[in-house]
């Protein structure tokens, strides 16, 4: 686990730029190095991978496609 606490990783997807509506939204690509966001594929950039945050940020297994935790 990246040892930060559930409510450390809510708070970090909260202000992600791909966070929509408790998820992470696969409609959008995001920059992991500079949060930058496009609607479209690009190199260097990741796909929301349309998680239920809450329910993932629980686990010690899972961790952000990011990389943001």
């Amino acid at each position: 686990m990246s040892g930060l606490s559930i409510e450390n990783r809510l708070e970090i997807c909260k202000k992600c730029p791909i966070y929509s509506k408790g998820r992470c939204n696969s409609n959008l690509w995001i920059n992991p190095d500079t949060n930058e966001v496009s609607t479209y594929s690009k190199p260097g950039f990741i796909r929301g991978c349309n998680c239920l945050i809450s329910v993932k940020a629980k686990s010690p297994y899972n961790h952000c496609i990011a990389g943001k935790w």
